[in-house]
């Protein structure tokens, strides 16, 4: 099993001019590549390559490939300070980004966040130190990496407020998660709680835009005036108000993360199928009365926790259809008629029953997994009379 740790380097004095010097290096091997694809583009738009099925000649646009770019940048890490292997996973970075992505990628300019990636064979790690290219960097080390750890890959990173972290991915089979129990739940992603579950459990939004609001707009208001009054100079990023508010968004973001790690745990721990309704949360976000709840709460990053998480201890986790899971009665199919977000309860008219409008929810999400059957399936279907 694959993951990844992620330490806080001691980036004070020499540190952190190491780093940023390295970022640098890493910005100017990036953009070599992209100015060289642009050139090779310009100069040859189209190259000829052999079709595997057909066998015939193709033609394609003149894209470089990784074996042609790590050629163009070997030799070149002396001079740039960095690891030969840096220099070869920044090239190979490259054209797999622009593969997935678009054509041409961005430049990375001044502003651009720190990030010097490496391979395993280019650091060694031991008490809470890395080694890299004769460089010695000390990090809080704050869990241990597993015995049986094999590092595949890695990276110095940069945050908003710019301290630099050290992310290590590693395979390992002794990071898994141990359940205390097998239970079975549903869990429906909401607006009034972040998620409720099918056994009654409610888990509370973190709520933390709602207490930062305030402060952020005061910084905000700041960030205005002293712009009228330093429009024209280069230093506005650095201007204290700035970078006040550039740490209330990075600890409101940590303190979102920690909450989210803790519950999605919670659960995880306890139950052995985890299903979840698959609220589509790109299009809660386009909506400007759901966008702030959905960002603040984290809906995204929560179902990825639990996916990610139910993988190590060995459970299931699915996402199915969660249409008219509101509506329909868990106990007997009936569905009502559509009915407004303001109404939190309802009673259904064939069985009688005292419906929370969540907990329902998650207890037809649960059983149209278990069934195998979307939810309402036995709704009487209507026939259209012939017109003579």
């Amino acid at each position: 099993m694959i993951t990844t740790y992620h330490y806080r380097i001691k980036d004070s004095g020499k540190a952190n001019r190491v780093l940023s010097q390295m970022s640098r290096s890493v910005n100017m091997v990036w953009n070599f590549c992209k100015q060289t694809q642009q050139e090779a583009l310009k100069n040859k738009s189209v190259k000829l390559i052999d079709d595997k099925k057909s066998g015939d000649k193709i033609s394609i646009p003149y894209f470089l490939t990784k074996f042609e770019m790590n050629n163009l940048v070997s030799g070149s890490s002396k001079e740039l300070e960095l690891h030969s292997q840096t220099v070869q996973f920044v090239s190979e970075e490259y054209i797999t980004r622009r593969k997935q992505f678009k054509t041409l990628l961005r430049w990375r300019g001044k502003k651009s966040l720190g990030w010097v990636p490496f391979k395993s064979s280019a650091i060694k790690i031991n008490n809470g130190k890395i080694s890299y290219n004769k460089n010695e960097f000390s990090f809080w080390n704050s869990r241990e990496l597993p015995e049986d750890a094999k590092i595949k890959t890695g990276s110095f990173c940069q945050d908003k407020i710019g301290h630099w972290y050290l992310n290590v991915s590693f395979e390992s089979e002794q990071i898994g998660i141990k359940r205390d129990d097998d239970k079975k739940i549903g869990i429906d992603i909401g607006i009034k709680t972040l998620a409720t579950c099918s056994n009654g459990e409610k888990i509370e939004r973190p709520n933390l835009r709602k207490n930062a609001l305030a402060k952020m707009r005061y910084l905000k208001r700041c960030q205005k005036f002293a712009q009228r009054k330093q429009s024209k100079s280069k230093k506005y990023h650095s201007l204290p108000k700035a970078k006040q508010e550039r740490k209330l968004h990075v600890k409101v973001a940590n303190i979102r993360q920690d909450y989210l790690h803790k519950e999605s745990t919670k659960l995880v721990k306890k139950c052995s199928l985890i299903v979840v309704g698959d609220v589509p949360c790109k299009f809660m976000n386009r909506n400007k009365k759901l966008s702030g709840i959905s960002l603040d709460s984290g809906i995204g990053m929560f179902k990825n926790m639990l996916k990610y998480k139910a993988v190590r201890a060995a459970s299931i986790y699915k996402e199915i259809s969660e249409r008219d899971s509101t509506r329909t009665c868990s106990k007997c199919s009936e569905i009502l008629p559509r009915i407004g977000l303001g109404v939190r309860t309802w009673t259904c008219e064939k069985c009688n029953t005292i419906h929370d409008r969540d907990v329902n929810a998650s207890i037809n999400i649960l059983n149209a997994y278990k069934n195998m059957f979307p939810i309402g399936h036995d709704r009487p279907t209507r026939t259209k009379k012939n017109s003579s």
